[in-house]
């Protein structure tokens, strides 16, 4: 589907290429919108044809008569063809729109997540809705339209030769330097569309920053700042428009001029040729009369033009989304014997920054061990890895003895139940939120994970109880009891291996021990790898594993980890100082 070059035939072959899935309707839509433009030159032809009638010897009104019926039914039957045209290019249209997104939301649920790293969301967010909504204009007119514009002009130039061949061409030189001209003109602003089209990228990104991020730029005072980078934008989408402007204006004009004045040429060279004898009166008014029927070829041109242009630039982003590379699926996948996770010398960086630095460490089925360490050191990326939202760069990754890569993600994610750091929920109810965890379970067992999960009692105590809805991302909850939905859902799916990625990270004082009783009822049996900063939540776990800057620089239990007085104890102090300082106000208000 690329249209990268912009080309007026790359753009419509990748469009034609798009509605191939509808061959019958694109042709009748295609069919029809001819007729119907090669119809719009019968009330032409009818008075060209009534002009050579009446300037002959003896008219004869019956025809003439019969000519002005055929006329008018020539435009009830155009104007129905329109209709079916536009009708059946709109059908082909809003299907083409609904395959597209489908098969987009489907690759994009199918890549690696670093195929969003240098992506934001919303680019993304503007692609999948604003670019595809655009392409309407292109299948469901652009198509059709170009069909029926190129047709009447042809047509009409066919007659022409056929009335005289000398004016015909002498009506065709100043369109073939006109069309030639604009041709040009679409070649150079390429470039500046492109830069257009970066710009409305750009105010997107600022627009979907600032709207997601209000309340930050609202508590600090910086809304100014924001409308400033808009504003920026604005202004630099000015400066474009007059660079174009400046440098379209003169050949534009006269493309526009000589695109135009055909019946200029013709109308003097025709009565020359009157005068001379060459042609009767009535063949130049004849021939007069259809050449008008081109109407305004420069304008039909001229808007074709800057909606390829356009579209070129939406299928140049689409395509991006729909070849992005996925991850590599085996044909046919192998088993996972059991829930044991093995890293062997496993190594990973995103672009050249490496996070990721000769990993290895295993946890049998059954136990548990918790990655901690700095920001940044490592421990989300690998839980990444274990569920292969990625693909290590080097070493193996392993679950139940099979090569996370030998599996098929299907059952790979069977076997693995996620709670984040930053818990999404979507805008449904909750129940439906929890059911995300096994889509077929029942209302009672939906009930009973959420109960494990500590969350049936501020559940019940909402408006609608389970069926009420909460907004996207969860607003209207707090983190804490967004957190309880999560492990509700991890709880509910019961998969072997349980990873928390921060699990505890948004429960103030008053909800982490709720928080902490689901997390242990969620991790009951199963084969557990926690990410932690709050080092007391984890001081029961078989092995505690230390991460420093990708690599592993400390492992053992708790006491062992305390008694080596490394990273991991300087941890510790630093956290039972932090914590004491924060109890002591409390314990004195008390």
């Amino acid at each position: 589907m690329a249209a990268s070059e912009g080309s007026v035939g790359a753009v419509f072959a990748a469009l034609l290429r798009l509605m191939r899935t509808y061959p019958g309707l694109l042709a009748l839509s295609i069919a029809t919108g001819v007729a119907s433009a090669a119809l719009a030159l019968a009330p032409h032809l009818a008075v060209a044809y009534a002009v050579v009638e009446l300037l002959g010897p003896v008219p004869d009104w019956r025809n003439i008569l019969a000519a002005g019926l055929a006329a008018a039914a020539a435009v009830v039957l155009r104007h129905a063809l329109f209709g079916v045209s536009t009708a059946s290019s709109h059908i082909v249209a809003f299907s083409c729109l609904y395959d597209l997104r489908i098969a987009i939301a489907e690759r994009l649920a199918r890549v690696p997540l670093g195929f969003f790293d240098g992506r934001s969301k919303g680019q993304i967010r503007s692609t999948l809705l604003t670019d595809i909504d655009s392409l309407e204009d292109g299948i469901a007119h652009l198509v059709p339209e170009t069909s029926a514009a190129v047709v009447t002009p042809v047509v009409a130039f066919a007659i022409m030769l056929l009335i005289d061949w000398r004016l015909g061409i002498l009506a065709l030189l100043p369109t073939v330097l006109g069309i030639a001209l604009m041709g040009r003109l679409m070649a150079q602003s390429e470039t500046a569309t492109r830069r257009h089209f970066a710009l409305m990228a750009r105010l997107n990104e600022a627009a979907t920053e600032m709207a997601d991020g209000l309340t930050t730029v609202r508590a600090f005072n910086q809304d100014g700042q924001a409308v400033r980078r808009a504003k920026s934008v604005f202004r630099d989408e000015v400066r474009l428009s007059d660079e174009w402007i400046r440098a379209a204006v003169v050949p534009g004009t006269t493309a526009q001029v000589i695109l135009s004045s055909h019946l200029l040429f013709v109308g003097p060279a025709g009565l020359l040729m009157v005068a001379g004898g060459l042609i009767p009166f009535s063949t130049l008014a004849a021939f007069l009369f259809v050449a008008a029927g081109m109407n305004d070829l420069f304008a039909a041109i001229q808007g074709i033009a800057h909606r390829v242009g356009r579209q070129a630039q939406i299928l140049e982003r689409i395509e991006a989304l729909r070849r992005a590379e996925l991850l590599a699926e085996p044909s046919p996948g192998k088993a996972i014997s059991d829930s044991s996770v093995t890293f062997d010398r496993v190594s990973f960086s995103y672009g050249t920054r490496c996070v990721i630095d000769d990993v290895s460490f295993s946890v049998a089925p059954g136990k548990s061990v918790a990655l901690v360490g700095p920001s940044g050191s490592g421990k989300s990326t690998i839980a990444k890895l274990v569920a292969r939202f990625h693909d290590a760069a080097s070493g193996t990754v392993s679950i139940g003895g099979t090569r996370v890569q030998d599996c098929a993600s299907d059952r790979l994610h069977a076997h693995i139940g996620i709670v984040f750091q930053d818990v999404f929920l979507f805008g449904g109810t909750i129940a439906e939120n929890i059911r995300l965890g096994r889509i077929d379970a029942t209302d009672e067992e939906v009930r009973a994970a959420a109960k494990a999960a500590r969350a049936d009692v501020f559940i019940d105590r909402l408006p609608q109880g389970f069926r009420t809805h909460v907004g996207e991302r969860g607003y209207g909850l707090s983190g804490g009891e967004r957190q309880r939905i999560s492990i509700a859902r991890a709880i509910l799916k019961n998969a072997p291996i349980l990873i928390l990625d921060e699990a505890t990270s948004f429960a103030d004082a008053e909800n982490e021990a709720l928080v902490q009783e689901a997390v242990a009822e969620a991790a009951r049996g199963k084969t557990l790898i926690v990410i932690a900063h709050r080092l007391y939540t984890i001081t029961h776990v078989d092995e505690i594993v230390v991460l420093d800057r990708g690599r592993i620089a400390e492992r053992g239990s708790h006491e062992a980890l305390l008694g080596l007085g490394g990273l991991y104890a300087r941890m510790w102090r630093a956290q039972e100082k932090t914590r004491h300082l924060a109890h002591g106000p409390r314990e004195a208000a008390q």
